[in-house]
């Protein structure tokens, strides 16, 4: 294009003269447009005096078609921007080439005369699918000098005595992350004020919105228009107003008002107000007069309500829990948040159960510098279904506090009113026991080498019927003292573990406990072997009172153990399936010797056997406290191979075996036990792997001391997780005597929005169902409902309750109804 000497004094003159807010030639009028080819200006004057105006024009900026949204081709090849740059406070005064941020629209007729549509601004980088709140994935705004305007548009027209430019055509305005699309727009410059009466769109930070009739201040980011659709890209929120108000950078005002996550074109669930007021600086909605629907049904009517716009806490109702059971009839609670402060808030819930009565609870969470906790309370005043009569309530206390460097105390302390509380009123309590209640208060002190530990531990049994020698002791108090050096001098490993306990029961053996036990060990060995010899000694004594006849008050007992760990790893590479794996090969030996010392009439206050795994193959002491000491002259042999994946390092599979070998016979034994004479123990055995999306786990425990080799202990469960959501888990427990039990959970994608929801638990050992779920979640990414029927066993497995849940989950509402959630992560594994 050709430059236009005459046309670019021209226009230095008129900026030059609304510069200095003056006059020019009253009775002249200029006008350049670009000529028909495109590569020249063509600007003439005309003597009218009854017009004050000067039209002004700049080359275009460099915008590609491919910049433009979705116009005819005519429409995006006619006519040439401006590009205006402008302080706030005062007229142009400058001509620049920069192209906004977001692309404009190509030259248009008037919004008065042809009305474009800027809908498709609106959506632009939103993902509707995404669920919950989202990144803005769209053009972020060019951050600029808050003083300056930037303007681009097919034409301007300068109103020198009102000190007002017309902008016409492709309209978009920018500035410090707002921007501004229309085909009319005027600028006054001495208020800021921006007017346009056809359509609009404006963009600012995390808000849309298209309408018409514009009044806004740049400067003050405040403003109205009518005829609203709006959207807030980071809540994935959109609706429609009659009236928009912005009244400030973080502020706006609504007069009937639509807001739902539903995408376009789907309005599930709308939640509609007389009005609604956001500030983004607090992140809260306000409605009025707010009614919600969903599939056209209207579900309540609130003359106010708040909403939180992200997850920020804030005062007000929270979603209601609704429920059905036989035990308790309809089961509705209605909770109340309050927002205290930043460090501390407080829950109110009265709770409705139609055949037992009203109940109210409350929590109360704090958390400062130092000290964090909670306090949980519920009573039930009048329960018509119980018994006793009465009222029936539970309460909690959990505190944890930071007392100083490397020391910390916590407390916690429990109560409910009887032992049936939990079963008959639900396990929003989680307390230690359905049986007995542990309160417990205690000091820690960690360092490198040290670590401390002060406590009173009380427990509290609520079930009379548990045979006084079946329950706890309390620990008034109980003290402990370690001491742990790794590759000290000499490369030993020292320890030093020290205990002092006084245990209290009622009408029972009660007395001081100290135990001392102090240990060595040389870990020797290079990466592929190890040795590691170990040493330790014990002492336990004992003073006690309320003894049977004839024992005596005092014990002591001292022994000693030496042990022998060793192990090596082989590895090679081996291909399966065209992948090259790593194999490794993992022998292991333990050899324990601890002697015989006999025991019979130490008191078992806090002593029983381990469970016999893996694991505690290679463990020194074959019961879990100091009452029992076992002797051992014991040879462990183990086996272990793994096969990792070459490509990422993941583990596919790993398998074990092992078993010990007695050389002496067993004596040390609990009371009513007997001694074993046994050669060599059981025989353990299991694996885990994964295969494409299963995860697979067997284990099982032979004892070939019986004369069928009977099976003691097996675990085999098979998790499936499908790429489509699907969860398939199946498990088979048996420990011989005690329980057999099949467990099977499904949730299975039926369709693209139905899945199904299942669980059986059995006990074969019993030939009864512990537990039976079956239940449908369907909806969409903006709503979903779950509906969930169960029967289950009580606690003390003598009664079967049924219940039955919903759930309706609305995104960026919140939960109506019980939460399935949280019941179905507690239910079915890997969930």
């Amino acid at each position: 294009m050709r430059f236009c000497p005459v046309c670019a004094e021209r226009l230095l003159i008129v900026f030059l003269a609304a510069l200095c807010n003056v006059s020019y030639g009253a009775d002249l009028r200029w006008d350049c447009h670009a000529a028909e080819d495109g590569a020249d200006w063509k600007c003439h004057q005309y003597d009218e005096s009854t017009i004050v105006q000067k039209t002004v024009t700049a080359p275009p900026p460099k915008i590609t078609n491919d910049q433009l949204p979705n116009l005819d081709t005519e429409t995006k090849t006619a006519g040439t921007p401006a590009h205006v740059t402008t302080p706030v406070t005062a007229a142009p005064t400058a001509l620049a080439e920069d192209a906004a941020t977001l692309p404009p629209t190509s030259p248009v007729e008037p919004a008065s005369e042809s009305g474009t549509d800027y809908h498709s601004l609106l959506d632009e980088g939103i993902d509707w699918n995404q669920c919950g709140l989202v990144q803005d994935s769209s053009t972020s705004q060019q951050v600029t000098d808050e003083e300056i305007i930037n303007i681009d548009a097919d034409s301007a027209v300068t109103d020198l005595r009102k000190d007002t430019i017309r902008f016409s055509g492709s309209v978009v305005l920018t500035r410090a992350g707002q921007t501004v699309y229309s085909e009319d727009l005027s600028y006054d410059s001495q208020s800021g004020q921006l007017t346009s009466l056809g359509n609009i769109f404006l963009q600012r930070e995390d808000l849309r919105i298209t309408g018409n009739n514009l009044l806004y201040h740049a400067d003050s980011s405040t403003g109205s228009l009518s005829g609203v659709h709006y959207r807030i890209p980071g809540l994935n929120v959109r609706g429609e107003a009659s009236v928009a108000q912005l009244t400030g950078k973080n502020t706006a005002h609504y007069e009937q008002i639509t807001y739902t996550t539903c995408p376009p074109d789907n309005s599930d669930f709308i939640l509609s107000a007389e009005s609604m007021d956001i500030d983004r600086a607090t992140s809260i909605g306000t409605f009025k007069g707010a009614k919600l629907s969903f599939l056209g049904v209207p579900l309540f009517y609130v003359p106010k309500m708040t909403l939180p716009l992200d997850d920020k806490r804030k005062s007000g109702l929270l979603p209601p829990t609704l429920g059905y059971s036989s035990k308790n009839g309809a089961d509705i609670t209605l909770p109340y948040y309050f927002n205290l402060a930043p460090n501390y808030d407080a829950t109110l819930y009265p709770r409705l159960l139609s055949e037992r009565g009203v109940a109210l609870g409350g929590e109360f969470r704090f958390l400062g510098k130092r000290h964090k906790g909670e306090i949980i309370a519920e009573v039930l005043p009048d329960d018509r279904l119980y018994e006793n009569g009465g009222s029936r309530g539970a309460a909690q206390l959990n505190t944890r506090s930071i007392l100083a460097p490397n020391l910390s105390g916590s407390l916690k302390l429990n109560y409910v009113s009887d032992v049936d509380y939990l079963d008959d009123l639900g396990d929003s309590l989680v307390a230690s026991s359905t049986r007995f209640l542990q309160n417990r208060a205690r000091l820690d002190y960690h360092s490198k080498n040290w670590d401390f530990y002060a406590e009173l531990k009380h427990y509290k049994t609520l079930d009379e019927s548990i045979a006084e020698e079946n329950r706890p002791y309390s620990q008034l108090p109980g003290l402990r003292l370690d001491y742990l050096q790794h590759d000290g001098p000499g490369g030993i490993s020292y320890s030093l573990l020290s205990e002092y306990i006084y245990f209290y029961k009622e009408d029972d053996t009660r007395g001081h406990r100290l135990d001392l036990m102090p240990g060595a060990s040389l870990p020797i060995g290079d990466t592929w072997w190890y040795i590691e010899p170990a040493a330790s000694a014990r002492y336990t004594r004992y003073a006690l009172s309320n003894q049977p006849a004839g024992l005596s008050n005092t014990h002591d007992r001292s022994l000693y153990s030496l042990s022998l760990d060793s192990g090596m790893l082989f590895d090679r590479t081996i291909s399966w399936q065209n992948h090259t794996l790593t194999q490794t090969l993992e022998p292991r030996a333990y050899y324990l010797y601890t002697p015989y010392r006999e025991q019979d009439d130490l008191p078992v206050f806090d002593t029983g056997l381990l469970d016999f795994n893996f694991d505690n193959l290679f463990r020194d002491n074959r019961f879990n406290g100091p009452d029992r000491v076992g002797d051992a002259n014991q040879l462990t042999l183990a086996l272990s191979t793994t096969l990792l994946s070459q490509e990422n390092g993941s583990q596919l599979m790993r398998a074990s075996i092992g078993q010990i070998f007695y050389f002496d016979d067993q004596q040390v034994t609990l009371p009513g036990e007997e001694i074993t004479d046994y050669s060599h123990s059981s025989f353990l055995a299991q694996i885990s792997g994964s295969i494409s999306d299963w995860q697979l786990r067997a284990g099982v425990q032979l004892d070939p001391n019986t004369s069928d080799d009977q099976l003691q202990q097996a675990l085999a469960q098979a998790t499936y997780r499908g790429k489509s959501g699907q969860l398939f888990n199946a498990a088979y427990r048996l420990r011989d005597k005690v329980v057999e039990q099949t467990d099977m959970a499904v949730i299975w994608p039926l369709s693209a929005n139905t899945s199904m929801i299942g669980r059986w638990y059995y006990s074969l050992q019993e030939d009864k169902t512990l537990e039976a779920v079956a239940g449908l979640e369907y909806g969409r990414c903006c709503w979903k409902i779950r509906a969930v029927l169960r029967h289950y066993l009580d606690s003390d497995g003598t009664e079967y309750n049924n219940s039955a849940m919903i759930q309706l989950e609305l995104n960026g509402l919140g939960k109506l109804g019980n939460d399935i959630d949280q019941y179905l992560d507690r239910a079915i594994y890997g969930y």
